[in-house]
């Protein structure tokens, strides 16, 4: 067997997974200090089972993993695999390899491997025993090993010695013999203490027995009897509620006709009101009607009246027609007698007329004559008269023109001096424009800088308020979340006490006493070990499981009060009880040195435990020599070193108890009454918490809440303050477009007035030239004036001359002329007499024709008026009946408004008496349902009553009750079967099971304590033989060690003397060994005197002794020699070979000496910062390593 490979993942400075394969002979592991070389052994160690980190060169064991360097993150695990050939069969494994792996995860998780499938430590231990490799074996030896061995105490070497006589595994066989042997102590102990209680409780409990088997038959009677009368209790309720049930359903379908008719009546009255309402619509529009007919009447009665006085003014002219034709008549008679007259008259006329005519050509040639001459001068004087006259009208022109001109030049000035203040009116309407204008486009801006100042307000509100809202969620959904927790964790407390107040979990006779004591039955009773100790959370189940059923001791005050209370268990026969008096109990404590040192060591169980200082004696007495160690290994170990002299108790609940033996397994987390008051102190400490923490988060959600109203009051207004910078800003717009068109316009009336300016200064010039030009033509005209005066006088004179003339002919042909005229006139009147008279009388013969004509006419005009009297007096006549029609449709109408407002009232009240109706129903309705509900109470009562107590449903009641009986008697019977079951007091029921149980419990622990005291014997015996072989086995290695060590201390020392001797020759299994030796040339007292490198020798030397008596399959050396001078280093190295045909050496050193003599060697350097590389040199120079 020997040691063909390790790998390495993971572990320490070796990230990356490495592996090393080893020959037979020697390798060496090489490299500078700090590059990680040792970790190779510490690896090896680690894969067989070392469990402490200082071993290890740690703190703590998660230290092996790979930490990391500042490039390389750390590794969640280590892994180490050990490769061994076993084709000599040492290792108790059918395989020609064997591979052991040990994992360890950053979690604390660890895992153990051989060939592949998961084991234990513990097989990994037995499966290296006596080879020398266990964790505990001589097969690696470390730096500090080496000295351990020299300077330790004499007993403490023990170990490595056992290992190389191969006792270890009888060790083990006799330390699990020892704890079996311990715990059938135990048990005798244990099953002595049952026995005797059940001996104490046998008796009692036939009795009780017996109580309780009458007190089940009369209880069966009495259930019997009870079923009955609950059977027939509800089969009255049933029929009770039943005859209710019909009742409410009778008052329910009456409730549900009255509901149905009120809502008939109501929509009736709604349909009926509707009707009458349509009536008063329809009289009103009949009214309406009635009223337009009165109007039309009153238009046609005026009609009639105006016809009417048309016919008359028709008659009127009639009768004036038919006179005027009478007069007619009467005129022709006296016309033809005037036409005779006339015609003599004419004949005169046309003489005197041709006589006239004659003189009147005479006077004709004359005025020719004056006439010629007054023409010519009055043709030149006309001439003149025409050029002055015109020059009268230019003047009159000019001077017109002037006072236009003059009226124009004012009105010009007028009208310009109003287009300037026109143009300074728009000059300052610009102004105030341009004002306006920039105040509205300033408050524009101004809005649009408040519109986004409020609308980023408003953005960060809102943002604040879903910030708000959802750490209002949050808080009423963590508000919600705890109240719920809280109202848990109070049942839960609630529970818990209810379990405590009702002593859960305690014995009868524990109960009794703490009862007893509790209602001052019994003085001095101060409470049970659970009651008096208090322990943290994470101790509970050690100090439980250490406790055991000593959490049921009773404290007392005195050992008075522990006799009272066992004087009345036993009156009581209660059962027994352990008591513990403050006056009597009294503990030591463990006092071991090195104790608190150990790896996995806690405390001891009376350190982690509080109580009042009346009771540090009790607490030491239960708990002052027991170990709180932190798992089962660690357990394991300190007992170990301490040789299982005292228990030690691991957090989990596993033992490692006094003698050696184990008690382990799963254990109830939450059954202990410890752990039950630790539970309400944990609980009621969270729920104080949690009420603290519910208050804060009620103040906060309400606080929360009251800031998110008043931020959606605060978003609202917000919200209403743009809305209104909207409202402005729409108004400010319109104003400034206002202000846009006025300005335009403005502009437009600027240019109007300068171009009516630029006209009127254009009109006022040319009116001032004319003004001036006219001014020049009269000044002319007038002068022309002047002269034509004075002309026009002479001609005047000459002319009136010459007129004067020609007017006495003129006069004198006028005479003639009028004359004539008169003649031709009176010659004309009479012909227009004649013709007159002539046409009169053809005018009267007219006059006659169309006077008749007209009369016609006029008859005609009368008869179209009558008819139209008729068809208007018609139309009155249709409209009066139509009248009466809508009077009478009205009547109607109101006649049917009044029975439908008969019919409402009908209803309303029939409604009432509905309402009156269903109410009593209702009323009676819920009165039944009172009753049903009380009966149907009693029925569910019954129905619980039957549940709760006997688990049964009716069916199953109806038939368990007694058939056909007589309930009288039944309840007779049934009040002296419970006076019968009074009279029997407390009975304890579980008496018969308990008896029953006690009884073969008796019989069978009385067997069993038979068994276990033989079993003892028998352990006894194998003890006493294992002794013995051991004994025989170290006393024989022992002698061959010494022997061995004596000639290989003279070998390596090249002289002098040493021995092996045991301290104590009787006890061989306990002695210590003493190392005596004596270098050459030296006497030495004590190996302390001895130097350094003499003490590595000294303990190289018994090493070598040892592997010669036992060698190991492979052993690892790190740096043992580092202590040796260059001469010795040589020394040891070449003294290797001596070994090397039965154990392969892997040395870890950097020593030449050792370098030169191995035969493979591996390199280890750390050329990045915390990480260790491998390099394998086959056989290199020594002086290329050492440089």
């Amino acid at each position: 067997m020997y040691l063909k490979s390790l790998e390495l993942q993971g572990f320490k400075s070796f990230p990356d997974k490495i592996k090393l394969d080893f020959g037979k002979g020697i390798t060496a592991v090489v490299g500078p200090n700090g590059s990680g070389k040792s970790n190779i052994g510490d690896a090896v160690r680690w894969v067989l089972g070392e469990q402490s980190s200082k071993t290890l060169r740690g703190s703590k064991m998660e230290d092996v993993i790979f930490a990391g360097t500042q490039l390389r993150k750390p590794m969640g695990f280590a892994a180490v695999t050990l490769c061994i050939a076993n084709d000599k069969g040492l290792l108790n494994i059918d395989a020609p390899e064997v591979t052991v792996t040990r994992k360890l995860y950053r979690s604390g998780e660890s895992e153990y491997l051989i060939n592949g499938a998961q084991v234990r430590l513990k097989d990994i231990s037995e499966l290296f025993m006596d080879t020398g490799l266990g964790r505990d074996g001589y097969s690696i030896i470390g730096q500090g090993r080496v000295a351990e061995i020299v300077s330790s105490k004499s007993g403490e070497r023990r170990s490595i010695f056992e290992e190389a006589a191969g006792i270890s595994k009888f060790r083990f066989r006799k330390a699990e013999a020892q704890r079996r042997l311990s715990q059938a102590e135990d048990n005798i102990l244990r099953l002595t203490d049952i026995i005797s209680e059940l001996e104490s409780r046998v008796e009692p409990l036939r009795k009780q027995s017996e109580k309780a088997e009458q007190f089940i038959e009369l209880s069966a009677e009495k259930k019997s009897l009870e079923i009955t009368v609950w059977v027939h209790e509800l089969s009255q309720l049933r029929e009770k509620l039943s005859e209710l049930s019909d009742k409410i359903l009778i008052n329910t379908s009456e409730y549900s006709s009255c509901e149905a008719d009120i809502e008939r009546l109501e929509n009736e009255y709604k349909a009926v009101f509707n009707e009458i309402g349509k009536g008063n619509i329809r009289i009103e529009q009949l009214r309406n009607a009635i009223l337009e007919a009165e109007k039309s009447n009153t238009q046609l009665h005026s009609d009639i009246a105006v016809y009417k006085n048309e016919i008359s003014h028709c008659y009127e002219n009639i009768e004036a027609l038919e006179k005027q034709m009478e007069n007619a008549r009467l005129s022709d008679s006296e016309n033809r007698r005037l036409t005779e007259e006339k015609l003599a008259l004419t004949e005169k006329i046309e003489q005197e007329i041709t006589e006239n005519g004659k003189a009147y050509a005479l006077a004709e040639e004359r005025l020719k004559e004056a006439a010629g001459r007054q023409d010519g001068f009055e043709k030149e004087f006309s001439g003149h008269a025409a050029e002055l006259n015109r020059l009268y009208i230019r003047q009159s022109e000019l001077k017109v023109t002037a006072d236009s001109s003059e009226n124009t030049l004012r009105e010009i000035k007028e009208q310009e001096a109003a287009a300037a203040a026109q143009l300074d009116a728009i000059a300052d309407s610009e102004k105030n424009l341009d004002k306006e204008r920039k105040e509205v486009s300033d408050g524009l801006l101004l809005l649009d800088e408040k519109r986004a100042e409020q609308e980023n307000r408003l953005g960060g509100m809102n943002r604040l308020f879903s910030a708000k809202s959802e750490k209002l969620s949050a808080a009423e959904k963590e508000l919600s979340e705890l109240t719920l927790s809280v109202r848990e964790k109070e049942n839960k407390i609630r529970l818990l006490t209810d379990l405590e107040n009702s002593m859960e979990g305690f014995g009868h006779a524990v109960k009794q006493v703490l009862k007893a004591g509790k209602s001052g039955r019994l003085g001095g009773i101060i409470g049970s070990v659970a009651q008096i100790l208090s322990v943290p959370t994470e101790y509970s189940i050690a100090v439980e499981t250490a406790l055991g059923g000593a959490l049921q001791n009773i404290v007392t005050k005195d050992e008075e009060a522990a006799k009272r209370s066992i004087r009345m268990l036993k009156d009581m026969n209660a059962g027994r009880a352990t008591f513990l008096p403050i006056t009597s109990v009294k503990g030591n404590r463990l006092s071991e040195s090195g104790l608190d040192s150990c790896a996995g060591f806690v405390a001891l169980g009376c350190d982690i435990v509080s109580y009042a200082p009346e009771f540090s004696g009790i607490a030491a007495s239960l708990l002052g020599r027991t170990v709180i160690a932190e798992d089962i290994d660690c357990a394991g170990s300190i007992a170990k070193k301490y040789n299982y002299r005292f228990k030690i108790v691991t957090l989990d609940g596993q033992v490692v108890n006094a003698g050696g033996s184990f008690t382990g397994g799963s254990a109830n987390r939450s059954s202990g009454v410890l752990t039950r008051k630790n539970e309400i102190d944990r609980l009621t400490g969270e729920l104080n918490d949690d009420n603290s923490r519910l208050s804060e988060l009620k103040s906060k959600t309400a606080a929360l809440k009251a800031e998110t109203d008043k931020m959606k009051i605060d978003l609202e207004a917000a919200r209403d303050e743009i809305r209104v910078i909207e409202q402005d800003k729409i108004r400010f717009e319109a104003e400034l477009k206002r202000i846009e068109q006025v300005a335009e316009q403005s502009i437009n009336g600027r240019k109007t007035a300068e171009d009516n300016i630029a006209r009127l200064k254009k009109r006022y010039e040319d009116t001032v030239n004319a003004v001036n030009s006219a001014a020049d033509e009269l000044g002319e005209i007038e002068a022309k004036i002047a002269d034509g005066e004075d002309k026009s006088g002479r001609d005047t004179a000459l002319l009136e001359k010459l007129k004067e003339e020609r007017e006495a002919v003129s006069a004198e042909m006028s005479a003639l002329k009028i004359r004539r005229a008169e003649l031709e006139k009176d010659r004309l009147s009479v012909k227009e007499g004649l013709a007159a008279l002539e046409e009169q009388s053809r005018s009267i013969g007219d006059s006659s024709v169309k006077s008749a004509m007209d009369i016609e006419e006029q008859k005609k005009l009368i008869a179209e008026k009558e008819e139209l009297i008729r068809i208007r007096e018609s139309e009155l006549k249709g409209s009066g009946d139509r009248t009466a029609e809508i009077n009478a449709e009205i009547a109607e109408t109101q006649s049917r408004n009044l029975e439908m407002e008969r019919r409402s009232n009908e209803i309303r009240s029939q409604t009432k008496d509905k309402n009156t109706e269903k109410e009593k129903f209702g009323a009676e309705k819920t009165r039944l349902e009172e009753r049903q509900k009380a009966a149907q109470s009693a029925y569910d009562k019954i129905i619980s009553d039957m549940a709760e107590q006997y688990e049964l449903y009716p069916s199953e009641a109806e038939e368990i009750a007694i058939k056909d009986a007589d309930h009288s008697e039944i309840n007779i019977r049934l009040g002296t079967v419970k006076q019968k079951i009074r009279a029997l007091g407390n009975v304890n029921l579980s008496a018969i099971e308990e008896y029953k149980e006690v009884s073969e419990r008796y019989t069978f622990l009385s067997g069993q304590l038979d068994d276990v005291n033989s079993s003892k014997r028998e352990l006894e015996r194998l003890i006493d033989e294992l002794t013995e072989t051991m004994k025989q086995i170290f006393s024989e290695s022992f002698e061959i060690i010494n022997s061995n060590f004596k000639q290989i201390f003279v070998e390596l020392f090249g002289g002098g003397k040493a021995e092996l001797s045991l301290t104590d020759p009787d006890d061989v299994l306990e002695s210590g060994i003493e190392i005596n030796v004596a270098p050459p040339g030296k006497v030495i007292k004590s190996l302390s005197l001895l130097s350094g490198g003499e003490q590595a020798f000294v303990a190289i030397a018994i090493y070598f002794a040892i592997l010669r008596l036992r060698p190991a399959p492979f052993c690892i050396l790190d740096e043992i020699e580092a202590a040796l001078d260059d001469m010795n280093v040589t020394r040891y190295a070449q003294y290797l070979h001596n070994f090397t045909d039965t154990t392969q050496f892997i040395t870890v050193t950097h020593r030449r000496g050792t370098m030169e003599e191995a035969d493979v060697m591996y390199g280890v350097t750390m050329q990045d910062k915390g990480i260790s590389r491998l390099l394998k040199m086959e056989q290199p120079p020594a002086e290329d390593i050492t440089e």
